[in-house]
C-alpha cells in the first residue's frame, strides 16, 4: 500500500470529507445530548417540578437508546442508508423541540425517551456507515475521530448545561441544538448514499424490539427501589427478556445483530463479550465515582469532576495511537487494553477508601486508557469478521451491546451498594465498605472479560490452521 493512502487527510476531503463532517455532527449531538442534561436538571425540577421523575430523565433515555441503536440495521433495510440516517436525526429533533417546550417532567421524560430514539440510531446508523462507506485501511482513523468527539463531549457537556443552569433559560439548552439538528439531517440527506429501502414497515422486528425495550426497562427500574429482593428479580427478569431476544434473533431471517454473536466459542462471540463486559466495567467505574471521592476523601464537586474528565480524556488519548496501528496489532491492542482496564479496577477497589487520591486518579485514568485501546479494534474486527453483507448490520451492532452493557452494569452497581447497606443519609461506615464492595464486583467483571481473550485466542487459532481435505 502507497503510504499516502493511509494518511488522516483522506477522510477530510473530497466526499469521505463530507461523510465525516456528517460522521461528526451525529454522534457530537448524541454525546452531547447524554451529558448536558446532568447539569441543567435540578434547575428543571425547580422550576417546573416533578423531582419524583428525576431518575426517568437518564433511564428512559437510556432505553430510549437502546431501542433506536437496535433498530437503525432493521429501518435501514426498510426505508434505505440516506432515509433512516436523515430519519434519526429528525427523531432527535423533535426529542429536543419536545424537552425545550415541556410545561412539566412526564413531558420532558417523554421527551428524553424520543430523544434517545433517535440519538441511538444516530449514533448506531455512524457505526453502520463507516462500515460500509470507508475503506478498511481508514477505519481505525475514522473510529479514532469518533472517540475524540465522545471524549470532548464527556468533557465539555456539563460545561456547555452549566451556561444554561438558570431558572429562565435551561430550555436553551435544548434549543441551541436543534439549528445543528437541521444541518445534520440536510447533509445526511444530500450526501449519504445506498440501496434503497423495501419500504416494508411490517418488516421491522417489532417483537424483539420489544422484549429488548422491557428488558432495559426493567434494568433501569431497579434504580427505583431499595428493595434487594425486588431488584434482584428486575434483573433476572431483564436477563430473560434480553437472552429470549437474541434466541428469537438468531432464528429470525431477518436478524437485527450478526449471526453467532451470542456464541463465545467463535472469535465474533468473543470479541461481543469483551464488548458487553467492558461495557459493565465502565459503567460501574462510573456510577459512584464523584459521588466516594467527595464522601470518603474530601473532593470538591468540581475536582471530583475533573478527576472523573481523566477517563475521557486518556481514551481519547489512546485511541489516537490505536487508530495508527496496524490491523495485525488489533489482537494486541485488545488484550493490552483489557489488562489496563483490570489492573485499573483492582487499584481503585484497593484504595476506594483510604486512598491515596492519586491512585484512584490513576485507576480512572487506566480505565480510559483500557478502553482507547479495545474500542476501535473490537470495532474493526466486527466489521471484518461478518459477511460483507452483514457489515452495516455489525457497525449498528455496537452501539446496541454497549449500551446494554451499561445499563446492566448501573443497575448492577446499584444493587452490590444497596445490599451492602447504602441508603441516602449513610455515613462513612457504610459507605466505605459498600464502595469497596461494588468496586470489588467490578474487578470480577474485568477479570470475566480477560477471560474471554482464551476464546478468542482460540478461534483465531482455529482459523489459521491449514484445512485438511
Amino acid at each position: 500500500m502507497n503510504p499516502q493512502e493511509n494518511n488522516w487527510s483522506q477522510i477530510f476531503s473530497g466526499k469521505l470529507g463530507t461523510l465525516t463532517l456528517v460522521l461528526i455532527l451525529g454522534m457530537g449531538l448524541f454525546a452531547i445530548n447524554q451529558f448536558v442534561v446532568a447539569t441543567i436538571l435540578p434547575t428543571v425540577v425547580r422550576d417546573i417540578g416533578g423531582v419524583e421523575f428525576y431518575t426517568w430523565a437518564f433511564s428512559l433515555f437510556a432505553v430510549g437508546a437502546i431501542i433506536g441503536s437496535a433498530s437503525a440495521n432493521p429501518l435501514r433495510l426498510v426505508f434505505g442508508v440516506r432515509q433512516a440516517y436523515a430519519g434519526a436525526g429528525l427523531v432527535l429533533g423533535i426529542g429536543l423541540a419536545g424537552a425545550a417546550l415541556a410545561p412539566d417532567m412526564p413531558t420532558l421524560v417523554t421527551a428524553r425517551l424520543i430523544q434517545g430514539i433517535g440519538g441511538g440510531a444516530v449514533a448506531s446508523s455512524g457505526y453502520g456507515l463507516i462500515a460500509i462507506a470507508y475503506p478498511v485501511h481508514l477505519r481505525s482513523k475514522v473510529l479514532g475521530l469518533v472517540s475524540v468527539i465522545w471524549g470532548t463531549a464527556t468533557f465539555c457537556g456539563p460545561g456547555f448545561g452549566a451556561i444554561f443552569a438558570e431558572d429562565l433559560i435551561w430550555r436553551g439548552a435544548f434549543l441551541s441544538l436543534l439549528p445543528l439538528i437541521f444541518i445534520f439531517v440536510f447533509l445526511a440527506w444530500k450526501h449519504v448514499e445506498g440501496k434503497p429501502g423495501e419500504g416494508r414497515l411490517s418488516a421491522i422486528p417489532y417483537q424483539r424490539l420489544a422484549l429488548l425495550a422491557l428488558a432495559v426497562l426493567l434494568m433501569s427500574t431497579t434504580s427505583l427501589t431499595e428493595n434487594n429482593w425486588l431488584r434482584a428479580l428486575l434483573i433476572v427478569l431483564s436477563i430473560i427478556f434480553a437472552t429470549l431476544t437474541f434466541i428469537l434473533d438468531t432464528r429470525s431471517k431477518r436478524n437485527m445483530f450478526p449471526r453467532g454473536a451470542t456464541d463465545i466459542t467463535t472469535e465474533l462471540g468473543a470479541i461481543y463479550g469483551i464488548l458487553f463486559l467492558g461495557s459493565i466495567v465502565l459503567a460501574i467505574v462510573n456510577t459512584y465515582s464523584t459521588y466516594y471521592l467527595q464522601a470518603l476523601h474530601g473532593v470538591s464537586p468540581l475536582v471530583a469532576g475533573y478527576l472523573f474528565a481523566i477517563q475521557s480524556l486518556m481514551w481519547t488519548a489512546s485511541a489516537l495511537v490505536v487508530a495508527n496501528l496496524t490491523r495485525n496489532l488489533e489482537t494486541a491492542s485488545i488484550v493490552t487494553g483489557l489488562l489496563f482496564m483490570l489492573l485499573a479496577t483492582i487499584s481503585i477497589a484497593l484504595t476506594v477508601d483510604l486512598g491515596p487520591v492519586i491512585v484512584i486518579a490513576i485507576g480512572i485514568g487506566l480505565t480510559g486508557l483500557g478502553l482507547g485501546a479495545t474500542n476501535n479494534p473490537i470495532i474493526q474486527r466486527i466489521i471484518a469478521i461478518v459477511p460483507e453483507s452483514e457489515n452495516h448490520m455489525a457497525g449498528t451492532s455496537v452501539q446496541t451491546i454497549r449500551n446494554i452493557g451499561i445499563s446492566f452494569g448501573a443497575a448492577a452497581s446499584g444493587m452490590v451498594a444497596s445490599a451492602a447497606g447504602l441508603t441516602e443519609d449513610s455515613g462513612r461506615e457504610v459507605i466505605a465498605p459498600a464502595m469497596q464492595w461494588v468496586y470489588g464486583v467490578n474487578a470480577g467483571f474485568a477479570v470475566l472479560a480477560c477471560l474471554m481473550i482464551i476464546p478468542l485466542l482460540i478461534a483465531r487459532h482455529k482459523k489459521r490452521l491449514p484445512t485438511i481435505k
